[in-house]
């Protein structure tokens, strides 16, 4: 027994190295130090939880990257409040040392072995997560090589990479036991994705829009403070809401959805709106969205379903549109990419992916919806 241990210390060891190898340079530390309180941790956090379980140790063996970084983090954290001449005598104190050791050897227990918060339903490894992360993740390789020439190129980028990221975040809180909090990021999600088919739609004037009421928003949150701009951003305010005939009145609205109206001021007969469900929702073409948008803003609200909604009911909805929302997403990124790939060989190596797995994640889709909600 006493030799599988020393196996094990001795495998750590030489992870440490290979860890501070990699990352040490940029370290403001001293690697022997790090390396002694490292051996005590890792010594006592795998006495842990070999007295635990078999299950424990397989899916709670935290990697030598994970310790490593915990040492570091709280010894640089002491470290501000200790002149440069006493250092050596705080990495020398058994006092510390022994408090560094146990404080770290506590987090790894519970945040990382022991977190009894949020219990999840599904893990990352679960077919409906590890699948769509996986695709994200491939849709992201093909960032680097587009061509961004024009404001809307610009805004478009920057709106698909948000939308991505919040779908990560999403599966994130799913798999953290944290439905609620899923199905509000799904909310923010859902408002993006409607910014996102608006300006996929319109011409250039209307990202150029877009970008001049962010300015608006910053002007009226009072973050300008250089006069000059002031005056140009009032006076192009002025201008707009001149242009689309705007009372002063609905000045605020006008601030945070005006720019809807350099696309259209009605559809089907009916005026669009300055706020998200009778205007952005409406233009984007989603309201059949507005059910499950409304659900999430009383989780957002705080209303009792914050408190006692279903785990398993906001699941299984929150997955479902989330994969509408992905699916939807990934088909205007991919004509966009087409347009605007450098090279053709980008495209047909996403396409050889696409033809591997778009089918399964169809089909867990499918799954997914014919559960009962």
């Amino acid at each position: 027994m006493d030799n599988s241990k020393d196996i094990v210390l001795a495998v750590d060891l030489n992870l440490f190295e290979a860890f501070w190898e990699a990352y040490g340079s940029n370290i403001p530390l001293k690697k022997e130090f790090i390396k002694k309180i490292f051996i005590e941790v890792d010594t006592k956090y795998k006495k842990f939880i070999s007295e635990t379980s078999i299950q424990s140790i397989m899916v709670k063996n935290l990697s030598v990257y994970d310790i490593c970084v915990y040492i570091c983090e709280e010894h640089i954290f002491n470290l501000q409040f200790v002149k440069k001449e006493d250092i050596e005598n705080l990495e020398n104190n058994p006092d510390y040392i022994k408090e560094l050791v146990y404080l770290v050897y506590d987090k790894l227990i519970f945040n990382d072995y022991d977190n009894l918060i949020g219990k999840s339903l599904r893990s990352k490894y679960s077919v409906e997560i590890s699948s769509l992360n996986m695709f994200i993740n491939r849709l992201f390789t093909l960032f680097y090589s587009l061509k961004i020439e024009t404001t809307k190129d610009k805004l478009l980028m920057d709106i698909f990479t948000k939308c991505l990221l919040l779908i990560k975040s999403t599966l994130n809180q799913l798999t953290s036991g944290l439905e609620t909090e899923a199905m509000s990021s799904w909310r923010t999600l859902h408002e993006l994705e409607c910014v996102l088919k608006v300006i996929y739609d319109s011409n250039e004037e209307v990202s150029k829009a877009y970008f001049r009421h962010l300015e608006y928003g910053s002007y009226h949150r009072n973050e300008i403070t250089d006069e000059a701009k002031i005056a140009e951003i009032e006076e192009n305010m002025k201008k707009d809401m001149e242009a689309l005939q705007v009372s002063k009145s609905n000045k605020e609205k006008f601030i945070n959805y005006g720019w809807l109206h350099w696309v259209s001021k009605t559809i089907n007969d009916e005026s669009i709106k300055f706020n998200f469900l009778g205007g952005l929702q409406k233009l984007a073409g989603l309201t059949s969205y507005r059910k499950w948008y409304e659900i999430a803003s009383d989780v957002t609200h705080s209303t009792p379903l914050l408190v006692y909604a279903n785990k398993q009911y906001l699941y299984n909805a929150t997955i479902v549109i989330t994969y509408e929302s992905f699916f939807r997403i990934e088909t205007l990124f991919f004509n966009y990419a087409k347009e605007h790939l450098k090279e053709p060989k980008y495209l047909e190596n996403y396409l050889q992916f696409k033809r591997m797995y778009k089918n399964r994640l169809e089909v867990i889709y499918s799954c997914l919806k014919s559960v009962k909600r």
